[in-house]
């Protein structure tokens, strides 16, 4: 699966790239602001974006809805140290696949991508 990183935190975004290479996907661009992600999604064509919610030029909220009206099919992990039941709730309405608080585990993450690989696979007729 394609996967593009946003967080305007560049070690998060080297952790996720590692979990998300050794895992076999490849990550085709990483971002530290939503504006550059939402100039160039429709190139890039992810299968899989990820998103904080608190970032210097949009937030990962409304980055989500505008994501979604671009590419419906996008499965958008918002992975944020804010979660307060109302933005998680906010975050869902928008079309997040799933909310995933920081600090987050690499098995937490693994776990999300293996659920969306297993979607896929279903979707598409494949045999496991």
């Amino acid at each position: 699966m394609k996967i593009c990183i946003v967080d305007d935190a560049q070690f998060i975004r080297q952790i996720l790239k590692d979990i998300f290479t050794s895992m076999g996907h490849q990550v085709v661009a990483e971002y530290s602001s939503a504006s550059e992600l939402i100039e160039n999604v429709e190139d890039l064509e992810p299968d899989i974006v990820t998103l904080d919610i608190t970032m210097p030029d949009m937030d990962g909220l409304t980055a989500t809805r505008i994501l979604k009206n671009i590419l419906p099919d996008v499965k958008v992990i918002i992975i944020s140290a804010i979660s307060q039941p109302d933005i998680e709730k906010e975050a869902k309405k928008y079309g997040a696949y799933e909310f995933v608080r920081k600090p987050f585990s690499r098995f937490v993450i693994e776990s999300i991508i293996k659920q969306i690989e297993d979607e896929e696979n279903s979707k598409n007729g494949a045999v496991l």
